[in-house]
């Protein structure tokens, strides 16, 4: 193998080498792995060196750790292997050149580009050691970690932000709504309140929204939450482990779009006109007095309309309300609450 390629992998699988164990780093992060032990374990993982028993647990306990643990160690003994062949044959093509002249580099070989590349990444390994640019990265790696987790929709992720003794600062993306908090206000959330887990903030399609005893979780939303860190992951991923994703009943499907106070706004598909407002307009069915609903925007045969006091609503429109929540319920669902 000629010199100056065997140099350049060799610090082309070193690079590599720091650069995948941050990414095991950010993985072992989304599962509420605390910070400060996570380089210790992946470190540990990847050189199969071992390490106490208590610091075992935290990764043997958990189902997505275990399977991240052995992605990590299969990868460390491929790394150990190709690492250790490419020092030989750096070792035997430094012995070639002894005695001789070496072959001077053309600088446009393309194992020197390969090298070019190395150095880049040796330059953005010493550039993540700046603190300010490794939470940056972090972040970055984070926010692909999402993405790619939202795609299965199987389960929540929880990431932990910040740990003062047993208890968390955690983010949460919301996958799926909990059975407890499906369609409920945050005031009636017992097991919440039962885990002590307080609702920090909530953001919202890019948008942070005011939290309230009102305000309603939904699918998508990314919260912020403090309390400790195994209720934290009880509530929202070991509690989804009993959750039966059953069929949707499609009749006057329900979405809501957002919480203001006492009062939401939601969209409804109507597949059956409520008796209350079949062959009447919006004026004499008094939903607004009964209810305190206003039926603001209807789509039909995919063109928007205002409702205005001589409106119908009609099967197949889709209306947009603000409400009460559960009189909207109660309205176009029958529900008794």
């Amino acid at each position: 193998m000629n010199i100056w390629l065997a140099i350049s992998l060799v610090l082309a699988v070193v690079t590599v080498y720091l650069f995948v164990i941050e990414v095991f780093s950010v993985a072992f992060k989304l599962t509420g792995l605390v910070t400060s032990k996570i380089k210790f374990q992946v470190a540990s993982l990847f050189t199969s060196s071992g390490y106490t028993t208590a610091e075992s647990e935290l990764i043997a306990k958990d189902e997505k750790r275990r399977k991240i643990a052995i992605a990590c160690m299969y990868t460390g003994h491929i790394f150990s292997v190709a690492f250790m062949g490419l020092v030989i044959n750096l070792v035997i093509s430094l012995s070639l050149v002894v005695g001789r002249d070496a072959e001077t580099p053309h600088f446009n070989e393309w194992y020197f580009i390969v090298l070019y590349i190395t150095l880049g990444f040796f330059i953005l390994m010493l550039l993540l050691k700046v603190p300010l640019i490794n939470k940056k990265f972090q972040r970055f790696l984070e926010k692909i970690a999402i993405k790619l987790s939202r795609s299965n929709k199987q389960s929540n992720v929880v990431t932990v932000l910040d740990l003062q003794g047993k208890h968390a600062i955690a983010e949460v993306v919301l996958n799926i709504v909990p059975d407890y908090a499906n369609e409920v206000p945050l005031s009636e959330m017992k097991t919440l309140r039962n885990l002590s887990i307080i609702v920090l903030s909530l953001r919202r399609d890019g948008r942070v929204i005011e939290v309230s005893k009102d305000t309603m979780f939904k699918k998508g939303d990314i919260l912020v939450l403090y309390g400790l860190s195994n209720d934290i992951k009880e509530a929202f991923v070991n509690h989804l482990k009993n959750h039966k994703i059953e069929e949707i009943d499609k009749s006057n499907e329900i979405n809501l779009i957002n919480n203001y106070g006492s009062n939401s706004l939601v969209e409804v598909f109507v597949e059956e006109v409520p008796q209350e407002l079949e062959d009447i307009s919006i004026e004499d069915s008094k939903i607004k007095d009964k209810y305190g609903i206003n039926v603001t925007i209807i789509k039909r045969n995919n063109e928007y309309l205002l409702a205005n006091k001589d409106t119908h609503i009609q099967k197949g429109d889709t209306i947009t309300l603000y409400g009460p929540y559960k009189n909207i319920k109660v309205l176009f669902k029958n529900y008794e609450g």
